[in-house]
C-alpha cells in the first residue's frame, strides 16, 4: 500500500483500477505501439516536492572550487522524493512500470530579478516609441521606474488614440508560468504513463517495484523488441562552486580556462558515477538514453547593481545533472528489421532554405 500520497491521489487511483479507466499522455502512435509490445496503459502518475535548497554562504568567499555536497544531496533527495511518490503511484494501480517519465523543476519567480525584466522591456519599448533614451535611464532611482512608465504609457495612448486602460506590453501575462514559491525554494515534479503486461508477465526491478523510464512509446517498443527491457530511471548530480577568479583571463589572452574546464569535467565525472551505482544497484547491464545537463543555480537575491554580472563577484553554482534508462537483456533473440537509410522528400531543413522541389 502507498504510504506517502495525499487522499485525493488514493481516492484517484482507486476509482481508476474499480472503473478500469486509464489516463495516459501518450501519443497516438506510442499508445499503439505500447499496446503492440504487449503492455496496456493503466493510468497516467505523478509525485511532487517542494524543497528548500539552502545555498552554501561559504561558496561566495572561497577561491577554491569544490562540490557542494549538502546542495547536491539536497536536490538529488527532491527528484528522489518525486520520483518515489510516483512509483507509490503506479504500484497501486498494479502496473510493471511507467514510460514517459518527464522530471521538471519549477523554480520560485525572483520578484526583483522579473520587475528588472519588464524594466528593462519598458526600456526598449519606449526608445523604439521614440522616447528620448535619456528619459528611461533612471540610475539609482529604477525602483520607481512603474512611475515613470505609466506616465509614458498614458501619453503614448492619448497621442495615438487609445484607451488608457490598454494594458502596457510590460504589464501583459507572461507566456511562461510563474511560481511564488518563496526564497530557495523549487518544485520537483516526476510525471509519467504506467504500464502493466497484457499476459501477466512480471516487467518489475529487482526491488519488486515498477520499472521507471524516459523513453518514448516508440523507443519502448523497440526496446523490447530488440530483447531488452528497462529496469529503473537512473540519475546523478553534481552541485559545483566555480569560484570568480577561474571565470575569466587577462582581456588581452586567448587561452583555456584549466581551473574553469578541470572544475565542470570533474563535476560531469562525479554525476555520471553515481548515475553509474544508481545502475549497478539495479543489476542492470547497462544505461541508455543517457542525456547531461548543465544548470546555474543563485539560489540567492542578487542586488540590482550586480544584476547579470554576479558570477563574476560571487562565482558560479553549477549543478551537472545526468539521467537514462537502465536497461537488462530479457534472454529472448530480438526481431528487429534491419535499419535501411530513408531519405524524406519533404525534409525539414530543405523546406526551410527554400530549395529544393
Amino acid at each position: 500500500m502507498a504510504t506517502d500520497l495525499p487522499t485525493h491521489a488514493r481516492e484517484r487511483l482507486a476509482d481508476m483500477r474499480e472503473r478500469r479507466l486509464f489516463t495516459s499522455d501518450l501519443s497516438v502512435n506510442e499508445f499503439l505501439l505500447v499496446k503492440e509490445a504487449g503492455f496496456d496503459p493503466v493510468g497516467l502518475v505523478m509525485g511532487s516536492s517542494i524543497y528548500q535548497i539552502a545555498p552554501d554562504s561559504r561558496a561566495a568567499t572561497s577561491t577554491e572550487g569544490s562540490e557542494l555536497g549538502g546542495m547536491t544531496r539536497a536536490l538529488n533527495h527532491a527528484r528522489q522524493l518525486a520520483m518515489q511518490r510516483m512509483e507509490e503511484e503506479a504500484d497501486e494501480l498494479g502496473a510493471d512500470g511507467v514510460v514517459g517519465v518527464r522530471l521538471t523543476v519549477n523554480l520560485g519567480v525572483n520578484a526583483q530579478r522579473q520587475s528588472r525584466e519588464r524594466y528593462r522591456e519598458w526600456q526598449t519599448w519606449a526608445r523604439r516609441a521614440g522616447f528620448p533614451h535619456t528619459s528611461t535611464l533612471l540610475g539609482s532611482s529604477w525602483a520607481d521606474w512603474e512611475v515613470v512608465a505609466a506616465q509614458m504609457w498614458t501619453h503614448w495612448c492619448d497621442r495615438m488614440g487609445w484607451s488608457p486602460d490598454l494594458l502596457a506590453p510590460w504589464r501583459r501575462p507572461r507566456q511562461e508560468a510563474t511560481y511564488s514559491l518563496g526564497p530557495n525554494v523549487a518544485e520537483f515534479v516526476a510525471i509519467g504513463a504506467a504500464i502493466r503486461h497484457r499476459g501477466g508477465e512480471s516487467y518489475r526491478n529487482v526491488h519488486g517495484k515498477p520499472f521507471q523510464s524516459d523513453l518514448s512509446g516508440q523507443d519502448f517498443w523497440t526496446l523490447i523488441r530488440c530483447g531488452y527491457r528497462p529496469v529503473g530511471f537512473v540519475m546523478g548530480n553534481c552541485v559545483y562552486h566555480v569560484p570568480p577568479g577561474w571565470l575569466s583571463a587577462a582581456p588581452n589572452e586567448n587561452r583555456e580556462l584549466e581551473s574553469y574546464t578541470h572544475a565542470l569535467y570533474d563535476a560531469r565525472e562525479l554525476a555520471i558515477e553515481r548515475l553509474q551505482a544508481e545502475a549497478e544497484a539495479l543489476q542492470a547491464t547497462g544505461v541508455v538514453g543517457v542525456t547531461v545537463a548543465e544548470r546555474q543555480h543563485s539560489w540567492q537575491n542578487p542586488n540590482w547593481q550586480d544584476f547579470g554580472n554576479s558570477a563574476l563577484l560571487n562565482g558560479e553554482l553549477i549543478e551537472l545533472f545526468v539521467v537514462g534508462t537502465a536497461v537488462v537483456p530479457t534472454g529472448r533473440p530480438g526481431d528487429v528489421e534491419r535499419p535501411f537509410l530513408t531519405i524524406l522528400a519533404n525534409d525539414a531543413v530543405v523546406a526551410a532554405s527554400g530549395e529544393g522541389e
